[in-house]
């Protein structure tokens, strides 16, 4: 059966409509992601790549629609396919949350279609075009969401039939000692082959683009040897993102440079702690600061809870740690980089000259310049305000990292 064709008036109007769209298409996919995306993955503490997912695949999959119908008025267009569903549909079998994955087509389906209207009835008022405007894009757009969540369905059933058992038992086992649910630690321990005895140190590993094969598996393997580990506990959390652990036998500091080497893995690393609540505890501290690395767009390649827990606290709310940051610091916020560093520096080590002057392999007599020209850009005196300025500074460094 061939695919009905618009008259030319009504394809001019559905093009108009397009554009309209697409010229406010950032709040109209943000309003898709408002409504779509389930609040196990939104919520706060939730896993920042999973929800990167879910947001690329709302834009991709509006976007494949919208382009179709510029080019083609009304057409049938073909269910968005783009890797990224494999990947999140992987992601979703991995941790249980599959069962409700295509509600969120439909939600995604009745704001866009919401939004559709009101620009349709802003394009005419003839009530019979408005007639065929709405039944040829009502027919082109439920007729693609429909093959798109039967795609998706089917891509979700392969996965459940692929999934390899082992690791999603050992995920669930990670999950319920990590939530404090009642299980045997030792029982756990024997499953897992992992002893919570000793210091633990949890890391949280990603990519930001489509995973290589075994990269993220080589990165813990690098890990465990920075750490001077003879263990090793990996899951994958998502396809994207592994969560490990270790029993470090080095410094944090020498393990972070034994890790950097300018690939595409990246490393969150949490605190070392001891027994089963160190395991615990190192991998929320290592979970929040990957969330704080990616909410705070840091290209940080190793990134430690102990250097970046006063920025994770003073964050969490983005706009007013920006206000904080620019009443703070006043007219030194567009001042010269290596004066705001030469000042983090010195107030990160107690005010220090000499020593600020060792770690930037600067003279003395040069920190003392710039810290004098730094205290006459901030808006208030640098002896009344170091700790907000020395906070202040530790927000600016880790945005510009």
């Amino acid at each position: 059966m061939s695919w009905p064709k618009p008259s030319p008036r009504i394809a001019e109007l559905i093009r108009n409509c397009v554009n309209r769209l697409l010229e406010d298409s950032q709040s109209v996919i943000a309003a898709v992601n408002e409504a779509s995306i389930p609040a196990e993955v939104a919520g706060a503490g939730s896993d920042p790549v999973l929800l990167r997912n879910y947001r690329r695949i709302n834009e991709a999959t509006v976007l494949q629609w919208a382009e179709a119908n510029l080019r083609d008025p009304g057409c049938e267009v073909p269910p968005y396919s783009g890797s990224e569903i494999t990947a999140l549909t992987r992601d979703l079998v991995r941790r249980g949350l599959d069962s409700n994955a295509l509600e969120p087509y439909r939600a995604g389906q009745n704001i866009t279609w919401q939004k559709w209207m009101e620009v349709a009835f802003e394009e005419t008022d003839d009530t019979d075009e408005l007639r065929e405007l709405l039944e040829v894009s009502a027919r082109s757009i439920f007729d693609y969401v429909d093959k798109t969540m039967m795609l998706t369905a089917e891509r979700i059933q392969e996965q459940r039939e692929e999934l390899n058992q082992t690791g999603a038992e050992r995920l669930e086992t990670v999950v319920l000692l990590l939530e404090g649910n009642p299980i045997d630690p030792h029982q756990a321990a024997a499953r897992l082959n992992y002893s919570f005895d000793g210091t633990q140190l949890a890391a949280v590993i990603w990519q930001d683009e489509t995973p290589e094969t075994d990269a993220l598996e080589v990165a813990a393997e690098r890990l465990k040897a920075a750490s001077g580990s003879s263990s090793l506990l990996a899951v994958h959390a998502t396809s994207a993102a592994l969560w490990v652990w270790v029993k470090p036998a080095r410094e944090l500091a020498e393990i972070e440079a034994g890790l950097a080497d300018g690939g595409r893995v990246r490393f969150a690393l949490g605190t070392p702690l001891s027994g089963l609540a160190g395991f615990r505890q190192s991998h929320a501290d290592a979970s929040e600061v990957q969330r704080l690395v990616l909410r705070l767009g840091s290209r940080l390649e190793v990134a430690r809870y102990n250097q970046m827990k006063v920025v994770a606290l003073l964050t969490h709310d983005d706009q007013r740690a920006s206000r904080f940051l620019t009443e703070t610091l006043g007219g030194l916020v567009e001042g010269p980089e290596n004066l705001k560093e030469t000042l983090r520096v010195y107030l990160r080590n107690q005010s220090n000259a000499t020593r600020t002057a060792e770690l930037l392999f600067a003279h003395r007599n040069t920190v003392l310049a710039r810290i004098a020209r730094a205290d006459e850009l901030l808006p208030s005196p640098l002896s009344e305000s170091s700790f907000e300025v020395a906070a202040a500074l530790e927000i600016h460094h880790w945005r510009e990292s």
